[in-house]
């Protein structure tokens, strides 16, 4: 694994088809308004699954590498934010990265890295942060809110129309909340 700062944030975005609004809100330059909302489950177990289900495929000899940017915490109480910010502190500390996660909220994973990777995303999945996973070679990525849902933003009507039939058992409800 590796880190990105805020400061490269745009820039890797920008490799890859993204541009960077207001306050880290990527959107795909060129693109329609592809979005769907999923309400998080109220059972922690299912929270754990629809993460995985965020990655492109079942199993991890599909997975193509992926980043996790943690775009906002400190939302919740200070007890509770101390104990989600433990958990991602030792993650980071696996890997070797020591600096805090202010500076560099971004979490590049390469395709050996698929534990790893699912790990750090279902973790704001799990204590309410917002965090966005981009999957390497998807056309879409996926933001995880702390208002309790998680929007699914594609590249094309086509994948848009794929992804939505393979999420249809979650009821997704389709909206552009997303781009407010």
């Amino acid at each position: 694994m590796d880190t990105i700062t805020r400061s490269d944030f745009s820039n890797w975005c920008a490799k890859r088809g993204l541009e960077v609004v207001d306050r880290e809100w990527p959107r795909y330059r060129d693109a329609g308004r592809h979005s769907f909302l999923l309400k998080l489950p109220e059972l922690p177990y299912r929270s754990v699954a629809l993460a995985r289900m965020c990655f492109p495929g079942t199993y991890d000899e599909s997975f193509k590498g992926a980043m996790v940017w943690i775009r906002e915490w400190g939302i919740w109480t200070e007890i509770d934010e101390a104990t989600a910010m433990y958990v991602i502190e030792q993650l980071r500390a696996a890997h070797g990265r020591t600096e805090p996660l202010i500076e560099s909220p971004g979490h590049v994973f390469s395709q050996s890295e698929f534990v790893d990777a699912r790990a750090f995303w279902t973790w704001p999945m799990i204590v309410g942060w917002d965090a966005i996973l981009f999957p390497e070679a998807a056309d879409y990525f996926v933001f995880n809110s702390h208002d309790e849902v998680v929007c699914f933003v594609a590249r094309t009507k086509e994948k848009y129309g794929l992804l939505l039939n393979e999420f249809k058992d979650w009821k997704p409800e389709e909206t552009e909340w997303y781009f407010r």
